[in-house]
């Protein structure tokens, strides 16, 4: 399943560019809040904002 950049962000609870320029650090092709985010891509997100918030 695939769900959008802004989605995403709003799950996260961070902005939109915030994610964004998480996508250019991990490489994950998303240039707008309406991309879609493929589950590997979710899920190294999320991954990265646990890690983050530790």
């Amino acid at each position: 399943m695939t769900i959008r950049v802004l989605e995403l962000a709003e799950q996260l609870k961070v902005g939109t560019d915030d994610l964004l320029a998480v996508c250019t650090l991990l490489e994950i092709p998303a240039t707008s809040r309406i991309s879609c985010l493929s589950p590997e891509h979710i899920k190294k997100l999320r991954t990265y904002y646990q890690e983050k918030s530790e």
